[in-house]
């Protein structure tokens, strides 16, 4: 059975060599290595490195499996595999190792060689005589093919050293040469600067380092000893514990989205699972996350006896009662029942059907606030949009109309639309906001209850596609980030917003909520050698970041990015003077108390 384990987050700086015993096994998989992983193993080891392309797992004997406390770790060679020991299976062999800072049962062997536990073999992997940083001379012989492995970057604080040096060492070069009788070997001996020689090691740095600020080609040896002198102090253990909160998890079968709210009441979040009668997705149906004792408790609201419990496109909670809409266009009412089990069973106590021929039709977007529920949708296969507001609490119908008949009471002039997809919505406010472009002008139009048209305003044109939208006391916004830099779009105000930029990589989860009167951005980073979820404060008044960013959850990324191994389904909510921050990683649900 393939080995698919998924490493945990575990800061430990302590570098401690020591020696384990084990073998390699056909059917475990190779970890392709991130491209962060090799930064990290890079600056640990100081610039001296072998860059590894991939991690082997290796099924410890009993002893070291007792020791360690697993059966399998992650061996990560730092020296190239010329006989191909990592594809030698069920033999012996024995290594020494090193932990990773970060990942658990990780670990690297950072000497060049390896022993066969059976005969006690050493083999050595040098690419040129060491003699040539200290008395190097003509007689000294570097193999050109072996010397352009982009991949070694062993002794760089040495060839920096050389980057001045006038010494000529010999360089055999083998090519071929196009005959009549097909062809022949050349061998090519040339007399070669060393200060040549060291820069054409360096310059493999550029393609692999390039987030470390490497130095450019031509750079003096002066700017190449500064630049490793600041990376070799980088401590990316520390980096790791900053991230260190309040974590707690819960592992699921499947790595999924999910709608969350809080129930303000109770001081708890509930995460409800969209399809909750699916079979993968029972251990996750409904959780409750209570930061008061840490847990994360499972309940249930499948069942055959309540097939209105499925399909959920969104929901909020009160006192520990549910309050939905499903695709169906039901309105559902959900309460605990009373049970001695762990699990938790949701029973139906109400339900409303709020359209009658419900069968073609699509909602596109969805808004509850704690006394109105919002509907936009529209027919399948047509461009016929529709409003709907129900009551929250009771599923009553309070007003359901065209957009065409909303348009006009905007006074908006009839023509083609083409609708923006909704945007992501994190507001305090009662109305809804639609979004949509009319005869190339895009418009903004906040609804009341009575689906009246309270605000029209039109936007500018450089508005994304896809932009985030907040409304908080007197401040109503869309915003969107391009890059690292985050741009604001003021709804009903004539100055514009600055943008701000942010001093990390910005990656396309991201959320922005009030915080008391100013605004809160959680957002997954990026760095060097880190990925995770960083916070800042942003002023409402001036709209500009206050402090440093902070970092909720930091980890080493060990293979490279995808969206199973980075975070998902970003949520943040306020109890009290605590922000609970949750998503998913791999398959497991993160909660992080700031």
């Amino acid at each position: 059975m393939a080995n698919n384990r998924k490493f945990q987050v575990e800061v430990d700086t302590m570098e401690k060599v020591q020696s384990v015993t084990g073998r390699f096994k056909s059917d475990y998989r190779v970890v392709q290595l991130s491209f962060a992983m090799e930064r990290l193993l890079f600056v640990l080891n100081k610039g001296n490195i072998y860059l590894p392309e991939s991690g082997f797992f290796l099924q410890l004997n009993q002893a070291d499996a007792k020791r360690l406390g697993t059966k399998d770790i992650l061996l990560i060679p730092l020296f190239p595999d010329r006989g191909n020991l990592f594809y030698n299976y069920d033999r012996d062999f024995t290594f020494e190792i090193i932990a990773v800072p970060g990942i658990k049962d990780c670990y690297y062997s950072k000497n060049a060689s390896f022993f066969n536990a059976h005969n006690k073999d050493k083999i050595e992997h040098n690419p040129y005589p060491a003699s040539i940083f200290d008395r190097s001379n003509l007689t000294d012989t570097i193999e050109w093919t072996k010397f352009i492995d982009d991949r070694d970057l062993r002794d760089v604080p040495r060839w920096i050293e050389k980057l001045d040096s006038k010494h000529k060492v010999m360089v055999h070069y083998v090519g071929c040469a196009k005959t009549s009788d097909g062809g022949e070997t050349i061998h090519d001996y040339r007399p070669t600067v060393l200060a040549d020689l060291a820069k054409a090691r360096l310059r493999y740095l550029s393609n692999t380092m390039e987030l470390l600020d490497v130095p450019t080609e031509d750079a003096s040896k002066q700017v190449w000893q500064n630049w490793l002198d600041s990376v070799i102090r980088i401590d990316p253990g520390g980096q790791l514990a900053k991230g260190a909160k309040k974590v707690w998890t819960r592992k699921l079968a499947e790595n999924t989205k999910a709608l969350s709210a809080l129930d303000q009441t109770k001081g708890k979040i509930i995460r409800l699972h969209p399809q909750p009668d699916y079979l993968n997705f029972k251990d996750q149906q409904l959780l409750s996350i209570n930061p008061a004792d840490s847990s994360i408790q499972v309940g249930k609201i499948a069942s055959p006896q309540q097939p209105n419990a499925a399909e959920f496109v969104d929901f909020r909670v009160e006192n520990g009662t549910l309050f939905s809409i499903n695709k169906q266009f039901r309105w559902g009412q959900y309460s605990a029942e009373p049970s001695n089990e762990k699990t938790t069973f949701y029973k139906e106590r109400a339900s409303k059907k709020l359209l009658p021929m419900a069968g073609d039709m699509i909602i596109d977007h969805t808004y509850m606030t704690p006394e109105h529920s919002y509907i936009l949708y529209h027919k399948d296969r047509t461009a016929n949009y529709e409003m709907l507001c129900v009551n929250s609490k009771t599923g009553t119908i309070i007003a359901q109309k065209t957009v065409d008949k909303l348009l006009a009471e905007a006074h908006i002039a009839k023509g083609k639309i083409e609708y923006l997809p909704a945007a992501t919505m994190n507001s305090t406010s009662p109305d809804f906001p639609l979004l949509f472009k009319l005869n190339e002008v895009i418009y903004h139009l906040s609804l009341n209850a009575k689906l009246v048209p309270v605000e029209t305003v039109k936007l500018p044109a450089n508005l994304p596609w896809y932009p985030s939208y907040l409304s908080a006391d007197k401040q109503t916004f869309y915003f969107d980030k391009v890059d690292n830099e985050l741009y604001f779009f003021p709804i009903g105000q004539k100055e514009s917003i600055p943008s701000i930029k942010l001093k990390d990589q910005l990656f396309d989860r991201y959320i922005m909520l009030p915080d008391g009167d100013n605004f809160r951005f959680f957002y997954e980073y990026g760095d060097a050698f880190t990925h995770g979820i960083k916070t800042i404060l942003i002023n409402s008044s001036t709209f500009k970041q206050e402090g440093e960013a902070e970092v909720i959850y930091a980890y080493v990324q060990l293979e490279n990015e995808s969206s199973e191994n980075t975070p998902n389904d970003l949520n943040a909510f306020k109890i009290g003077d605590k922000w609970l921050v949750s998503f998913m990683l791999e398959q497991e649900l993160m909660v992080i108390e700031k």
